[in-house]
């Protein structure tokens, strides 16, 4: 009996030295599998670019994630973002970055953040196969370069899952290339 006392007491020992709080980091943009940091400047008169990551594992929740932004050729900037899913999820968050190339730096400045957030409860028939937005940017400088970056995320009850997508620079102009 009291060798059990005692292993009881090493047993709960040892559970109350070994007990450890565990936070969860928050998720930023570089924590995501993508690509980041590897935008160049478009030269030649391209005004579109697209980044766009496709996932083949096996068990994932998500498919694929695109990111496009466009110089429309008016003084203003055409950003799409899609996010495409193998399962039903719960809900689907796009946080759209926009950052514009700084010459003296030689670095890129954020200079816009857009969130979104979608969930199958908004859908008629329940279901979020996929979530798409699209917008204008306006009154950004003239002729500077600019590129968009996205965090994709998806969630079906407390799993989520997210990727990172990062479009090239493009120069923004208010006449055609």
């Amino acid at each position: 009996m009291k060798n059990a006392k005692k292993i009881l007491m090493a047993v709960v020992g040892f559970m109350l030295l070994m007990a450890q709080v565990v936070y969860a980091s928050p998720i930023t943009w570089d924590s995501l599998p993508g690509h980041h940091n590897q935008s160049i400047l478009l030269k030649n008169g391209e005004t579109s670019s697209e980044d766009i990551i496709d996932n083949v594992a096996r068990g994932t929740i998500m498919s694929t994630a695109t990111l496009s932004i466009t110089n429309e050729q008016d003084g203003t900037l055409y950003i799409a973002a899609n996010t495409f899913v193998h399962k039903n999820i719960d809900k689907a968050y796009l946080t759209v970055f926009l950052d514009k190339w700084n010459d003296q730096k030689e670095t890129w400045i954020q200079i816009g953040k857009w969130d979104f957030e979608r969930s199958k409860e908004e859908e008629e028939d329940g279901v979020l196969p996929m979530h798409h937005i699209g917008f204008t940017v306006t009154g950004c400088e003239l002729n500077r370069y600019y590129r968009a970056r996205a965090m994709h995320l998806v969630q079906i009850g407390d799993d989520m899952e997210g990727k990172a997508t990062e479009t090239n620079g493009v120069l923004l102009t208010d006449h055609e290339v």
